[in-house]
């Protein structure tokens, strides 16, 4: 899964995710997500793994001023808002 497609798939969950700088980490960064807790257990685990195995992408694409990574980030932006929203994007 490329990190586009994780990063809108993660906010049509209404996540957000936000980079922390870690210095303390073996890789000195670390994305926290908010609204978590609003998912299941299984849906958690998931979204763990599937951010783990994709972190280096993610945070290229949180950090980047590129025209492209701002395109994401904005078309995320629409998602998460509100219930109706999250489930017109699933």
């Amino acid at each position: 899964m490329s990190a586009a497609a994780l990063y809108l798939h993660l906010r049509a969950l209404g996540l957000e995710l936000v980079p922390v700088q870690r210095p303390e980490h073996p890789d000195g960064c670390v994305i926290r997500l908010r609204g978590l807790h609003r998912l299941e257990p299984v849906e958690r685990e998931h979204i763990r793994r599937l951010i783990s195995a994709n972190k280096a992408a993610l945070v290229a694409l949180l950090a980047s001023g590129s025209p492209a990574a701002l395109a994401v980030r904005k078309e995320g932006s629409g998602y998460g808002s509100n219930k109706r929203s999250r489930k017109a994007a699933a």
